[in-house]
């Protein structure tokens, strides 16, 4: 009798969450659950990571944008990819401990800071644009990087959260509710686990 593969089928991109309320959170929020085994990772290929690009913003309308060809460009995406994702949860969740992050992480991020900036020119409108030259796949990264700059930067910086399912969850968010005290990264998701969870311990 054959053995049925018991590896979960990836969900689709169009029903990923995007609950941090910032481009960088919810690009943080792509491990699910972060303190899970196994953790499912929603942009674990090149193809995936576009398609969440477009969804979330990272890739505006009307940017031809694709996913690389061959092996090769497409094995560095993701090695691009990964360090900077794991980098900015570092640095911002030593932001919510309110600890010193990791030269690592400072260093990782601040790589692509300067080649974001690197990348852009001021035009003769006084804005910074893109360089043609650089509406490339990294593109979004870079964007990515300089949403979380503006953020850590801003005075609203003291509304970054993280989910309290710190058991499996590990999401970041910003919290814009009205009296500041969001506990979870969505009540649909956490809030409603932890509630059911303790009607059955009463």
């Amino acid at each position: 009798m054959p053995i049925e593969n018991s590896i979960p089928q990836p969900r689709p991109v169009t029903t990923v969450r995007l609950d941090g309320g910032r481009l960088c959170l919810d690009f943080v929020n792509t491990i699910h659950d972060r303190y899970a085994v196994p953790a499912e990772d929603y942009i674990a290929d090149p193809e995936r990571f576009i398609e969440w690009c477009r969804r979330a913003g990272a890739i505006r309308p009307g940017e031809n944008i694709a996913a690389p060809a061959g092996a090769g460009p497409r094995a560095a995406l993701m090695r691009k990819l990964r360090p900077l994702r794991d980098h900015l949860h570092a640095l911002l969740a030593a932001r919510i401990d309110g600890v010193v992050p990791a030269d690592e992480a400072v260093q990782g991020v601040d790589r692509w800071l300067h080649r974001a900036w690197a990348n852009q020119v001021l035009g003769a409108d006084g804005r910074m644009h893109w360089r043609s030259d650089a509406r490339g796949v990294l593109l979004p990264l870079q964007r990515i990087a300089l949403d979380a700059l503006d953020m850590l930067n801003g005075p609203s910086v003291a509304q970054l959260r993280r989910c309290d399912n710190t058991a499996t969850c590990g999401w970041l968010f910003f919290d814009t509710s009205k009296n500041q005290r969001r506990r979870w990264c969505a009540m649909e998701t956490c809030g409603t686990e932890f509630k059911m969870g303790r009607y059955r311990r009463s």
